[in-house]
């Protein structure tokens, strides 16, 4: 407590620092002219009366800056007595409320027009976050839990696994999924503009593997005629845990852009060393870690009616770590990865709303993994997986009138395994599919109404035809108050792993097998949720949902030989996962924004009526930023997580939050069924930045994980981490 105390007491000095300079800065400057107060400053938020909310163009040109109505002048556009003025919404481009979204529709839609709930963390958000992967851009969301395993960091949302949650870059698919889990410390945030997320079930609009939700980065476009970004960082905590390489952080993005072509490039290399939550051991908890990363997109004719688009992302990364056994072995564990996605894009405007577009994508996910273990070579394991994914879509958005935008299209999706793990070596499917929506405008005479309702069929070469619908519907009961409500159907067929697995580790005493008879897990949501704005400043959000799977797949006990104990995966089992989430978002004196999120999460296993391995009751967030003159900014995040139970039948198989010994798994039925609760934890991240020269350059500092929680089984994470950099823009 007095290493924290020590630590917190320079930051509560450079924040009393730079309050005072915000106070010395707060009266208006004489300009001879009255200066609006901020209660008279224009609400862009929300249409004219005179002018209908659906009926203002939605322009791609307009949407692109962010402005709503034709009639309502921004700052941007020439009123230099605002712009200079104190009055000026330093938490717009944080909040986005103006901004335009695309997941929940699969088209550009205005972020408060959506009928489907969409949550946008903004490209300033990640920023003043100090996040440097995705996974530290969503830890501290409300209703979204981050939690770390073998190979980085997963995601749970709605209480479903990652496996559960389809990602996205750009609208399209990515590959590359270790052990049925997407790694979200693979995507670097220098190349991200902004993250989209719509929880629930969206399969009616993207087909298998969006029973939890939707995430979908959205990268950096070039908006100026030039732009170049350069940052650097360095960190490290205590030597014990840390040793002394520390971490180092090197990315940088150029853009330009003109009538003919807009463009922008990146790159970055990342280094880390391992930490070490238990020193007496030769095992390490986090791994070290080195990885280069760059590409880029471009388009052709970018302000036109026709645009071609095309973009590449490509990762090199190479991962080491240390494990060490009961039975005293200790093995070096490597893992080299190659990550390549190419996308590109074909889109055709015409009149106000309407688009033609054809997309495609192929993504290659490599990976090279290495077991070495010391003074002995019986147990070394190597095992090379190739991932192969391409995807096609036609799509057409069209307003019949003003009542009725239809989208509608084909899809066409195919991918492939090779592995060492798989009973064969190679495995190979297609899926073909067709969706179409109608964002139907019911009432709008007091209030509006509209109803989305939406179907799409996808037929696997494997599991034959799925139909999927979904309906939303959203009401603008008042301008300050709306409702939303969906209903949808899901579907998740086995992965190749599941279905193909054959996995033997002989120092443990194990076998795994996959089970080609398993059947696609199924499911059913219901989301529903309030928004009260009664200030501008003021947002209160309250939501409820529930999620129920069958066919839910798991790995069961099998037999016990004498040699090997036996698992395998069976659809055996139904569960539900139910809860509420309460959320408030306030702007105070100007230059303060403060977020809370309150998240109840009950889940229950029909099968063995015990909750879901590894998710919190009670969760809360909160978010605090300051946006001070001067230039400076401040950001303090928490997250408190409620104790979770963990029962040794599931760790490791399904990349679960657990990292416990697999030789548990070996004992009797009753004891694997145990239940143990991790320990409830608080985690707090604070940053602080200090903008120079117009905001083209300034200086970062922070401390992750101030109050130094973890726990070496059940929340492996980072232990106190410091680091420090510099940011310029051009």
């Amino acid at each position: 407590m007095h290493s924290f105390f020590q630590f917190l007491l320079p930051i509560l000095c450079l924040f009393v620092l730079f309050i005072g300079e915000v106070h010395s800065q707060t009266r208006p400057r004489e300009t001879g002219k009255k200066t609006k107060t901020e209660d008279q400053i224009p609400n862009t938020t929300t249409a004219p009366p005179s002018v209908p909310t659906e009926t203002i163009p939605t322009d791609p040109n307009l949407q692109k800056t962010g402005t709503t109505t034709p009639n309502v002048s921004t700052p941007e556009e020439g009123n230099k007595e605002e712009t200079n003025s104190e009055e000026v919404d330093r938490f717009k481009d944080l909040d986005n409320k103006n901004g335009i979204v695309v997941t929940g529709s699969r088209g550009e839609r205005r972020l408060k027009d959506s009928a489907v709930a969409t949550e946008v963390i903004s490209r300033k958000r990640i920023e003043q976050t100090g996040a440097r992967n995705l996974g530290e851009v969503l830890d501290t969301q409300i209703g979204i839990n981050v939690t770390p395993f073998f190979g980085g960091s997963q995601v749970q949302m709605l209480g479903l696994d990652s496996k559960y949650v389809l990602f996205l870059v750009d609208g399209q698919r990515v590959a590359g999924r270790l052990n049925n889990t997407i790694d979200l410390t693979r995507f670097k945030v220098q190349n991200i503009e902004r993250v989209e997320i719509v929880k629930g079930s969206s399969s009616s609009l993207y087909g298998a593997d969006a029973i939890g939700g939707v995430i979908n980065i959205i990268t950096k476009q070039a908006e100026k005629p030039e732009h170049y970004q350069f940052r650097t960082s360095y960190g490290n905590g205590r030597q014990t845990n840390f040793g002394t390489q520390g971490e180092k952080n090197m990315i940088a993005d150029v853009g330009f852009k003109n009538d003919f072509v807009a463009t922008n490039f990146f790159g970055g290399f990342n280094q880390s060393a391992a930490y070490d939550l238990d020193p007496k051991t030769p095992a390490t908890t986090g791994n070290a870690f080195q990885d280069n990363n760059l590409g880029g997109n471009m388009i052709f004719n970018p302000d036109g009616q026709f645009k071609v688009k095309t973009g590449i992302n490509y990762l090199n990364r190479n991962q080491a770590g240390v494990d060490s056994r009961a039975n005293g072995g200790v093995f070096d564990r490597t893992n080299l990865t190659n990550d390549f996605l190419g996308l590109g894009a074909l889109e055709y405007s015409y009149g106000k709303r309407n688009m033609v577009s054809l997309r495609g994508n192929f993504s290659r996910w490599e990976n090279h993994y290495k077991l070495d273990q010391r003074n002995s070579n019986e147990l070394d394991v190597k095992e090379l997986t190739n991932e192969f994914s391409s995807q096609g879509v036609a799509q057409i958005d069209h307003e019949i009138n003003k009542d009725h935008m239809v989208t509608a299209g084909v899809e066409s999706y195919s991918e492939e395994l090779q592995s060492d793990r798989l009973q064969r070596r190679n495995a190979y499917r297609t899926r073909r599919a067709a969706f179409i929506q109608d964002e139907w405008v019911i009432w709008r005479q007091g209030f509006v109404w509209r109803l989305v309702p939406g179907v799409r069929h996808d037929v696997d070469s494997q599991f034959g035809g799925q139909t999927t619908p979904k309906i939303a519907t959203k009401v603008d009961i008042t301008s300050n108050l709306v409702f939303r409500a969906s209903y949808g159907k899901g579907f998740r067929p086995p992965s190749f792993r599941e279905l193909y697995l054959r996995f033997e580790n002989p120092g443990v005493g194990y076998v795994v097998d996959g089970n080609d008879k398993l059947r696609p897990e199924r499911s059913t949501t219901v989301n529903a949720d309030l928004e009260y704005t009664p200030y501008k400043f003021w947002t209160l959000s309250l939501s409820v949902f529930r999620n129920d799977i069958t066919d839910l797949i798991q790995y069961s006990f099998g037999t016990r030989t004498s040699e090997f104990a036996n698992f395998q995966l069976k659809n055996i089992q139904r569960a539900y996962t139910r809860g509420v989430e309460a959320g408030s978002r306030v702007r105070f004196l100007k230059y303060f924004a403060l977020e809370l999120g309150y998240n109840q999460t009950d889940t229950r296993d029909l099968t063995t009526d015990r909750p879901l391995e590894g998710r919190a009751l009670h969760q809360g967030t909160m978010n605090f930023f300051v946006n001070a003159p001067g230039g400076w900014e401040f950001a303090l995040r928490a997250k408190r997580l409620d104790k979770r139970p963990f029962y040794s039948t599931t760790n490791e198989f399904t990349a679960g939050s657990s990292t416990a010994l697999i030789d548990q798994q070996t004992k009797s039925v009753e004891e694997n069924n145990k239940v143990v609760y991790g320990k409830p934890f608080t985690l707090l991240n604070v940053r602080m930045e200090k903008k120079f020269f117009d905001g083209r350059m300034s200086l970062f500092l922070g401390v992750d994980n101030v109050l130094d929680q973890y726990e070496l089984t059940y929340n492996p994470i980072r232990p106190r981490f410091y680091y420090g950099g510099l940011q310029a823009t051009f």
